[in-house]
């Protein structure tokens, strides 16, 4: 098959093995494989990760990756909090959260890091952007972080916390319901405790 002929045919921008499979069906498995792997070869293609491919001259969403590149998962911890103001670096990598395995990939849109959490705190985010809250993405970060974090405002000046009135604690209070974590409820208190003063100062 023909470049040309499988773009028409294929509808979506970044794809599987399996996909082009279906796409190229009068293929035979050995000639697509030899296909695809010239068509990245000649630019035509970008290799994401063995088995999945994106087109080279179409602008991919990062997003519209990481969903692809590990499932199920929702983008949360750095990259989520940046995103919202709460922390003032834009991280390098995209963070995200799953409840499989947790892996890294590093591909040539970036670096996305998975980490594992529990089925019960699988939750908290946009179904279409992916995106964690605001308030799932903080609870998150101190759930990873948990041991490194401390309860003191002179930690939380430290670590440049910012837009705190904008965070629902009331909401942050019930996420943490489903980690079971004492420190945690510790830690957002101390938090809350450090927004309110901001705020009155």
């Amino acid at each position: 098959m023909k470049f040309k002929e499988f773009k028409k045919k294929m509808k979506k921008n970044i794809f599987s093995k399996a996909e082009a499979q279906l796409v190229a069906f009068e293929t035979s498995p050995e000639v697509l494989k030899l296909q695809l792997h010239q068509w990245v070869k000649s630019g035509d293609l970008i290799s994401i990760k063995k088995g999945l491919y994106a087109y080279s001259d179409v602008q991919i969403n990062k997003v519209e990756i990481a969903k692809y590149l590990y499932f199920p998962s929702y983008i949360s911890l750095e990259y989520a909090l940046s995103i919202y103001g709460i922390i003032p670096d834009v991280p390098f990598s995209m963070t995200m959260i799953t409840t499989k395995t947790s892996r890294t990939f590093d591909t040539v849109f970036g670096q996305f890091i998975y980490h594992k959490i529990k089925a019960d705190a699988f939750f908290g985010f946009d179904t279409v952007t992916l995106i964690a809250e605001r308030e799932k993405a903080l609870v998150d970060y101190f759930y990873f972080n948990t041991k490194y974090f401390v309860p003191n405002f002179k930690f939380w000046e430290e670590q440049r916390f910012q837009n705190l009135d904008e965070v629902d604690f009331s909401k942050a209070y019930s996420f943490l319901e489903k980690f079971n974590v004492k420190k945690l409820t510790v830690l957002l208190r101390s938090l809350e405790e450090y927004a309110a003063n901001i705020k009155n100062n």
